[in-house]
C-alpha cells in the first residue's frame, strides 16, 4: 500500500520545504502560540514532529535556533525590499513610500520573531548584529531613492517608534490610529520635497 508521502515525494512537481525551513516554521508557531519564553528545543520537537536528534543536528542549541530565524528573517526582509525596489522602479511608483508600506508590513507580519529575538538579545546582544547591518542597508536603499532624505528618515524612525511600542505592548494608539498614522507616513514621503 502507498501512502499520500511516498506518492507526493515521488512526483515531480513536489516541492518539499527543506528540513532547516520546517524547523524553522515549527519554531515561530511555537513563538506566535505560546510566546518567546517558550521556544526550547524540546517545543520544537514536538510542533515539526521531527525527532530531538533531527532538530539538534541542524540546531545544536537554542541560540542557533534563535540565529537561524534571524538569518531567515533578515533574508526574507531583504528580499521584501529588493522585490519592492525593483517594482517601483519598473511602474514608477515612489521608491520610498513603496520601500516604507514594505517595512511596516513586514514588521507586523514578522512581530513575534521579532520578539524572540528581542527577548534572545537580552542574553546574547550580538544577535541584534546582523541586524543592525540589515537595518542599514534597508536604510541606505530608501535614503539613496528619497527626493527629501529628511522626510525619509523621519518615516523610518516613526516606523521605527510604532514597531518597538508595539513589540514592547505600549499601546500607545489603536490599531485604527496605527493604520492612520502608517497611511500619513506614506502620503508624506510621496509629496514633492520642498525646493
Amino acid at each position: 500500500m502507498t501512502d499520500a508521502r511516498s506518492i507526493a515525494d515521488s512526483h515531480p512537481d513536489t516541492v518539499r520545504p527543506a528540513t532547516r525551513d520546517v524547523i524553522l516554521d515549527a519554531a515561530e508557531r511555537v513563538v506566535s502560540r505560546e510566546g518567546s519564553g517558550r521556544l526550547t528545543i524540546d517545543a520544537v520537537v514536538r510542533e515539526s514532529g521531527f525527532s530531538k536528534g533531527g532538530v539538534l543536528y541542524n540546531f545544536p542549541s537554542k541560540q542557533a535556533l534563535i540565529e537561524g530565524m534571524v538569518s531567515r528573517l533578515i533574508l526574507q526582509a531583504q528580499e521584501d525590499c529588493d522585490c519592492a525596489l525593483e517594482q517601483a522602479t519598473a511602474t514608477g511608483a515612489n521608491p520610498v513610500a513603496t520601500l516604507i508600506h514594505v517595512i511596516l508590513a513586514f514588521k507586523r507580519t514578522h512581530r513575534d520573531v521579532a520578539m524572540a529575538v528581542l527577548a534572545a538579545a537580552s542574553e546574547s546582544p550580538e544577535l541584534l548584529d546582523p541586524v543592525r547591518a540589515m537595518m542599514a542597508r534597508i536604510r541606505n536603499d530608501i535614503i539613496a531613492n528619497a527626493p527629501d532624505p529628511v522626510m525619509a528618515r523621519i518615516a523610518l524612525l516613526a516606523a521605527d517608534g510604532l514597531h518597538l511600542a508595539d513589540l514592547l505592548g505600549l499601546d500607545m494608539i489603536t490599531p485604527d490610529e496605527q493604520e492612520a498614522v502608517e497611511a500619513r507616513l506614506i502620503q508624506l514621503v510621496s509629496e514633492p520635497s520642498p525646493k
